[in-house]
């Protein structure tokens, strides 16, 4: 009879309800990012500003408008002195031919750099809401896992204890069943606390109300993605965000270069005036003012030189994040392709394996020919490895996440039934 309720139990062991929280995607929560994440947004308003400067950097400065009185004498009389006259004058200020070019390139450029900025807010982001959902969808894989084998031990421990009041078994084997009880409800309560951990970043990574439902994630499969990681170095180099914002960062720098070797050279300023005169003839003033950059050797040398120091900090930063990146790139490869190796033996050796040997062990028992507690840790061991073999999924998947950011595209993928 005990035996009979034993493989009832475990042949029917094949899970808890989940409830009916409503089940969530990695892609409808990546678009979800990217219309309402606060950074997605700042960096694209920041873009925007700086846009609005190109224009603003080439334009003329505001021409200035005078009003005035010319040769009055000290008793305040229009009329004593012919040169007395009432005046309107109109300036202008114009800079050497090509600082207004320059300064549009610098700013058309530091814009650029804005627009890959804003992708790399992107690619951040995105990395870090699928770590989340991945994260999640394991902590209700554990939860899941550990209700089945609680429930499990549960009613073990119940057939334990009847047998061990009928002398079957030895007092050790309740024991235990009820200390891995007690461990299981430990881990329960652990996994709840992550749960809600993990659902309230969720929430703040989507902008949402901190105590929005999040729902439960969509089960996924495993999926290879063929690449080199030689080649993705290379397209790193070339399509990562932050080295496309450093290499406009570098060619801005170099075009304040530019702008500044031309301070060498004077700007302009035009002014017209109009001149009213009391019963004698009106005067016109046309003039052109000049600066002298006579300063060369403390001003303008040295700014120069600061463009120049600028250039070489901007293409040391370059480097740096190059080298990086490289280097992020293979050792996040080299992850990816192990983490693949893992699950494919978790999917076509061990788990299999292990299901094997619990069919032997219930075969086993049956008949009288293993005992109890050999049956137990079987089905445990395979529960375990289940749990394994989602983590080792839930990694790869984390890994992949980053490793897309960091080249700066999504992968084609190829799963695996």
């Amino acid at each position: 009879m005990i035996v009979m309720a034993v493989a009832a139990l475990l042949l029917s062991a094949a899970g808890i309800d989940a409830g009916e929280e409503p089940i969530i995607r990695v892609d409808t929560l990546v678009q979800e990012a990217m219309e309402r994440s606060p950074k997605i947004f700042a960096a694209r308003e920041r873009h925007t500003a700086l846009k609005e400067k190109i224009s603003q950097a080439g334009a003329l400065e505001d021409p200035m408008l005078g009003f005035g009185v010319v040769n009055l004498p000290n008793n305040f009389d229009f009329n004593e002195e012919d040169m007395t006259m009432k005046e309107i004058s109109v300036s202008q200020k114009f800079p050497f031919p090509g600082k207004r070019g320059l300064n549009e390139e610098i700013a058309a450029k530091e814009a650029e750099a804005g627009a890959a900025e804003v992708d790399d807010i992107v690619n951040q982001v995105v990395r870090d809401v699928k770590t989340i959902f991945y994260d999640l969808s394991h902590v209700y894989r554990a939860i899941e896992v550990t209700q089945r084998n609680k429930s499990l031990l549960e009613e073990l421990a119940k057939i334990t204890r009847t047998r061990y009041s009928l002398g079957q078994v030895i007092q050790e084997d309740v024991i235990r069943s009820q200390v891995e009880i007690s461990k299981m409800v430990d881990d329960l309560i652990m996994l709840e606390q992550k749960k809600r951990a993990l659902a309230a970043k969720l929430n703040y990574l989507l902008n949402r109300p901190p105590k929005s439902p999040v729902g439960q994630p969509a089960e996924f499969d495993f999926s290879r993605v063929a690449f080199s990681i030689e080649e993705l170095q290379q397209q790193a180099i070339a399509d990562n965000p932050m080295l496309k914002a450093l290499k406009q960062e570098i060619a801005a720098r170099g075009k304040n270069i530019e702008l500044a070797k031309r301070d060498y050279l004077p700007d302009f300023s035009l002014k017209f005036a109009y001149g009213q005169r009391e019963d004698r003839l009106d005067m016109y003033t046309g003039m052109i003012e000049m600066n002298l950059p006579i300063f060369i050797k403390s001003k303008q040398e040295r700014k120069v030189a600061e463009g120049y120091a600028d250039v070489r900090s901007a293409q040391a930063k370059y480097d740096g994040a190059q080298n990086e990146i490289l280097y992020m790139v293979a050792d996040m490869g080299s992850m990816v392709q192990r983490l693949e190796r893992k699950n494919e033996l978790y999917r076509t050796g061990i788990l299999p394996q292990a299901q094997l040997q619990v069919d032997t062990a219930m075969s086993a028992y049956m008949v009288n020919k293993a005992d109890f507690m050999t049956l137990l840790d079987s089905r445990m061991k395979l529960y375990r490895y289940e749990l394994d073999y989602h983590d080792a999924l839930t990694e790869y998947e984390k890994s992949l996440a980053a490793l897309e950011a960091l080249v700066g595209k999504t992968f084609s993928r190829e799963v695996v039934k």
